[in-house]
């Protein structure tokens, strides 16, 4: 420690502090750490991301809805505060039985995009892009619950109608319903559109997921996704045969998608991106994250983290007997998500501005183990709370418990007492250990010695109701779990 600390070093800590961010809208887009997997979705091979809340599918989309040259064009929609009533209301169901009544109101907001985008592309015809001007031309796709009224109705139906492209329809018509026009703009992209890339960002599809208030709303929310991803499957494959570069993307949460049920299902999955994270692929996002912080090229891992950080080791156990590198031990506490280590990190240096410290030492790093601890529990309840309203109350039989493993009857005890002492909606207590393992709250701690396993330890683990539960290390402090 010193009584300050060099200028180069307070530069980077307040770089950290200050442009870190768990939210990719407020981050420099610098910090984007460049996956292979988005390759796969700008070379039109993959159209799904799939992944847990803070795995990073944000980052992707944001990075993709800034992507703009004369041959790419991208815009992201965000359901965000989005009025789903507005697309329940428009149903096809006479085309389409259940769960697949909203395949064409998403096919036709598809296609309406890119005939937006296309006003866009100098390459195309003026005449073509005029006459596209004349429909979409003052429409924001920024209000999307206003585009939807505008878009499907009678009025703007008959307009397509009017505007003079060379497609084969009934003419006489008056009126037409946008179902009817979801054809004619199928032509006019397959006849006017050129080589050009065109990206459709489906982000933030989560908001309507809820603790549904019947079977009714959780079957409408669930038919609308899969619809989505139908109706992504049949915009591929029509204009993949046409030659034609329209790339719609769906981003969406690993639970959510997993709830899913559909005979097409499996034929996704070969367009399926799941976002996992082992530590070779977080030592490389923080090696890129660090070198833009300290402003320079790409670095080793090794080399950059010890700028950062003290190559000491935590102690830890009876007598500070144990030791573990200052990674492993951050590591530890996460739940293998980008998030998770960009906040630790953050939550080290501040503590270590505050003393003047550099490199941070493994003193400060166990210290930061509280804070971080807090950030984790309250990423938990947002997680939850849409589908367990009294999560908090649940979080809470941990601390009453106050082991870090325990038995399913234990569990279930504390849950009952739970609700003999306040006014609570009584759930199925496997549903409610499924939705803690699925967060990452608890896992299994098999026989075998040593060994624990969470929903994010590898690919597609099975909670055993049956074997020994262990809680989460990284919310120990926050539950006042020693």
């Amino acid at each position: 420690m010193s009584d300050a600390l060099k200028p180069e070093i307070q530069q980077v800590y307040e770089e950290i502090i200050h442009n870190w961010s768990v939210e990719a809208k407020k981050e420099n887009s610098a910090y984007f750490y460049n996956v292979s997997e988005v390759s796969a979705i700008i070379n039109g091979q993959k159209t799904y991301v799939i992944g847990r809340k803070g795995s990073g599918k944000s980052a992707i989309a944001q990075h993709l809805s800034k992507i703009h040259d004369y041959k790419t064009f991208t815009k992201k929609l965000s359901f965000k505060n989005f009025p789903f009533n507005i697309l329940y209301s428009l149903a096809n169901q006479q085309e389409y039985t259940v769960p697949n009544q909203f395949i064409s109101i998403w096919k036709y907001l598809i296609l309406s995009c890119i005939c937006k985008m296309m006003i866009d592309n100098q390459n195309i015809d003026a005449e073509v892009r005029d006459k596209l001007i004349s429909l979409y031309g003052d429409s924001s796709l920024n209000r999307l619950n206003k585009l939807l009224e505008k878009w499907t109705s009678t009025g703007f139906g008959a307009e397509i109608l009017g505007v003079g492209f060379n497609c084969e329809y009934q003419r006489e018509k008056t009126t037409i319903s946008w179902i009817e026009a979801l054809e004619i703009l199928q032509e006019v992209i397959l006849d006017y559109c050129d080589d050009a890339r065109y990206f459709i960002v489906f982000d933030e599809l989560d908001e309507d997921y809820k603790a549904f208030t019947s079977d009714e709303e959780k079957e409408n929310y669930n038919a609308m996704l899969i619809s989505l991803f139908k109706a992504t499957q049949d915009i591929r494959c029509t204009f993949d045969e046409n030659e034609k570069n329209i790339y719609p993307v769906v981003f969406l949460r690993s639970d959510i998608y997993a709830q899913l049920k559909d005979s097409d299902k499996n034929k996704w999955r070969e367009s399926v991106i799941n976002m996992e994270w082992d530590s070779s692929k977080i030592k490389k996002m923080l090696a890129h994250r660090l070198s833009v912080a300290y402003g320079v090229d790409d670095t080793d891992f090794d080399d950059i983290w010890h700028k950062l950080f003290s190559k000491e080791p935590v102690r830890m156990g009876n007598r500070q007997a144990k030791e573990m590198d200052i990674f492993s031990y951050i590591e530890r506490s996460t739940e293998m998500r980008p998030r998770d280590f960009i906040q630790y990190v953050k939550e080290c240096v501040i503590i270590a501005n505050d003393i003047l410290e550099a490199p941070i030492s493994s003193r400060t790093v166990k210290s930061a183990d509280d804070n971080f601890s807090d950030y984790l529990y309250g990423e938990t309840i947002d997680e939850l709370f849409p589908v367990i309203p009294e999560i908090e109350e649940i979080m809470g039989l941990f601390s009453t418990i106050r082991k870090q493993t325990f038995g399913y009857d234990t569990f279930t005890n504390e849950y009952n007492n739970l609700l003999m002492n306040r006014s609570l909606e009584k759930r199925d207590v496997r549903y409610i250990l499924l939705m803690l393992f699925d967060a990452g709250v608890i896992g299994n701690k098999p026989s075998m010695r040593g060994q624990t396993i969470f929903s994010f330890s590898k690919r597609k683990p099975r909670f055993n109701f049956n074997e020994t539960m262990v809680i989460h290390r990284g919310l120990y402090k926050a539950l006042q779990i020693f």
